[in-house]
């Protein structure tokens, strides 16, 4: 089973880019389709968030750093 899985995971990250948006779409319309509208927004919020923090983690930002580009002078109206 999970040979399978790997095997089709790296099957499509071959694939070019359009392809992977191809079967990402298909995935979250998928969920949409079982659990629904609010638990595929939650779900799509929540793996937003971990990707975030995985990635400062990953790239050793340090917390403040990141914030102070979020909210950086070039982002707020003159």
């Amino acid at each position: 089973m999970w040979a399978w899985l790997r095997e089709t995971a790296h099957r499509i990250a071959r694939l070019p880019r359009r392809w992977q948006g191809v079967f990402a779409a298909v995935l979250v319309w998928l969920v949409w389709m079982i659990c629904g509208f609010w638990s595929t927004l939650l779900l799509v919020v929540l793996g937003t968030a971990g990707y975030a923090v995985g990635r400062v983690l990953e790239e050793r930002y340090d917390w403040k750093t990141v914030l102070e580009k979020l909210f950086s002078d070039r982002y707020r109206d003159s």
